[in-house]
């Protein structure tokens, strides 16, 4: 709390200025209640005329003061706090973002949707019980409690005596309740991890027959999450009766203790009735901050969650001291570079150099590492040994921007925003202009299938780019490549989603677009690394052949094997 508090709230102080004026309208209205409930009942005790023409008008005023003080009141709290759980969001989206590679995929990715929006919503939720609980119900509680020490200090004490007995259950409640949270956060994180899952492979469960599987398999998880929720519910439960039965104690010692004093002359009629209506007005803001304890643990644990993530140190950063790179020309030298995930090596000292106006073709058996030497050469992962140099400067000497800024991908993935078309090209350069992006498109074999859209350049994609088929998906991908113009070219099974006429269309196209450039393929089609000026075979995380087509086939080695095995399709 005392960190939400310096990081994101501190700062807003005259907003929080102005919802404290308003809670102390409120709070200073509410008093008024008892007050004229004295005086009514005194009034009504001496028949006075008085009480037809002056208290409803009182009332009324009194009322509409309070009622524009609750609204402005209620819709600056909520403000203040959806401006500051946005701005959580807003941080920690930017932080995901950002962060390593590593750290995102650490976790499903229903994780960090989860902490985004399910945790958010409990501290946005827990902001606003604290400032109407902690702040105006507690102005309130000091109000009553003056007027009842102004009609009867003895009275008052008994009430005063009572409530503090249910501060111990309440704060063994609320610890509970933290740990319930957590609990419930993870299992909230699961099921929508889940969920998740269970749509995008819904192509999968209903050509494979498993409606009843998956169907099996979210029932459980949510009857998990059922059982969290329920938990949860039943501590907040218990605190309200444990109030209900004080404050019924309360008011009964307060009733019999005034009955007896009115009896013997020590009280008035009116002085009963304004302290009972003052008592009946401190129970529920008590009430209130009973149960914020249970409020604020929950939030705790939510805030940890949050928090955990906002403080994720990135391994891979910019330099302290920097190089320039202006105009790179894209030469890449591997010198004995390793790379481990955890304990597993996937790279082992792996040494060769790719010059600009050549295709370097990386080939072999699935989990080879062909994938991870392209994922190191953008820094997307770092290495653990040796030394990636980029134009004779070490890739770690140079900020992160200007080193991708020399690069382009396309992955077998093909991941598209849903967004326009025209709009997903230009994220290769996002200064491009319309005619720029169209011969982007028309060099990737994009255009004619583009204009055959019902919106053209401007049909929305889809999620995913779900609304394309793969093939159409890769030519998008392959135009943003083209648009970028970068002097190191990664293509990572790029042509993989593609029919033979349009793979022919892209290969003259890459070829048109790798001239005077560093081009490193990762391919399974043997039209793909054929022509490559230097083909790498690599295996368990080795170089074991280098050379180019011909020659490597005369070696009868493995990737002769490869292609004989029809690894590679013509």
């Amino acid at each position: 709390m005392r960190r939400l508090w310096r990081d994101w709230i501190s700062s807003r102080k005259k907003a929080i200025a102005v919802a404290l004026g308003l809670m102390a309208l409120v709070s200073a209205t509410s008093s008024a209640y008892p007050a004229l409930i004295r005086y009514v009942f005194d009034a009504l005790g001496a028949a006075s005329a008085d009480l037809i023409w002056q208290v409803p008008p009182l009332i009324i005023g009194i009322t509409l003061i309070k009622g524009v003080a609750m609204y402005f009141q209620v819709r600056q709290v909520n403000q203040l706090a959806l401006l500051i759980t946005t701005s959580i969001q807003k941080a920690m989206t930017a932080h995901l973002i950002r962060a390593d590679l590593a750290l995102v995929m650490s976790a499903p990715v229903g994780e960090f949707v989860s902490r985004l929006m399910n945790d958010v919503l409990i501290v946005r939720e827990a902001i606003i019980r604290l400032a109407n609980n902690l702040i105006r119900d507690m102005l309130t509680i000091i109000t009553m409690v003056a007027m009842m020490v102004w009609f009867d200090w003895l009275l008052t004490l008994i009430v005063l005596g009572v409530y503090p007995l249910a501060m111990q259950p309440i704060i063994k409640i609320g610890q509970k309740q933290r740990k319930q949270s957590s609990h419930l956060q993870e299992q909230m994180a699961d099921v929508t991890s889940l969920l998740n899952e269970t749509l995008t492979g819904s192509r999968m469960t209903r050509a494979y027959g498993l409606e009843g599987h998956e169907t099996r398999r979210t029932a459980l998880a949510f009857d998990q999450l059922f059982d969290r929720l329920f938990r949860l519910t039943l501590g907040r439960a218990r605190i309200d009766p444990i109030l209900e039965v004080l404050g019924g104690v309360a008011v009964a010692g307060v009733i019999a203790l005034a009955g007896w004093r009115v009896v013997n002359g020590e009280m008035q009629v009116g002085d009963v009735a304004g302290f009972i209506t003052a008592l009946l007005m401190l129970v529920q803001p008590v009430r209130g901050l009973g149960t914020l304890n249970a409020v604020v643990q929950e939030s705790a644990a939510a805030s940890n969650r949050i928090f955990a993530l906002l403080d994720a140190e990135r391994q891979i950063n910019d330099p302290v001291h920097p190089l320039a790179l202006t105009a790179a020309k894209g030469a890449l030298d591997f010198d004995q570079v390793s790379f481990s995930y955890g304990e597993t090596a996937t790279i082992d000292g792996i040494s060769f150099s790719a010059r600009p106006g050549q295709v370097t073709a990386l080939v072999g058996p699935s989990g080879a590492g062909k994938t991870t030497v392209i994922n190191l050469i953008p820094r997307l992962f770092d290495r653990s040994s040796g030394q990636i140099t980029l134009d004779g400067h070490d890739i770690t000497e140079l900020t992160l921007d200007d080193l991708r800024r020399q690069m382009a991908l396309v992955s077998q993935d093909a991941m598209l925003f849903n967004d326009t078309i025209r709009n997903n090209i230009r994220l290769g350069r996002l200064d491009a202009s319309d005619d720029e992006v169209e011969a982007a498109a028309r060099e990737a074999a994009a255009h004619d299938f583009i204009m055959g859209q019902a919106d053209g350049y401007d049909t929305l994609v889809g999620e995913g780019g779900g609304r394309l088929s793969g093939g159409q998906r890769q030519r998008i991908s392959i135009a943003r490549a083209i648009l970028r113009n970068a002097p190191v070219l990664l293509l990572d099974e790029a042509t993989s989603a593609l029919d033979a006429e349009s793979e022919k269309q892209i290969q003259l196209a890459l070829e048109k677009l790798a001239a005077g450039r560093t081009t490193i393929v990762v391919a399974h089609r043997l039209s793909t690394v054929q022509n490559a000026d230097q083909i790498l075979v690599m295996d368990q995380g080795r170089i074991v052949e280098a050379g180019q087509h011909s020659t490597l086939m005369k070696k009868d080695g493995l990737y002769a094997r490869l292609c004989a095995l029809q690894h590679f399709s013509e």
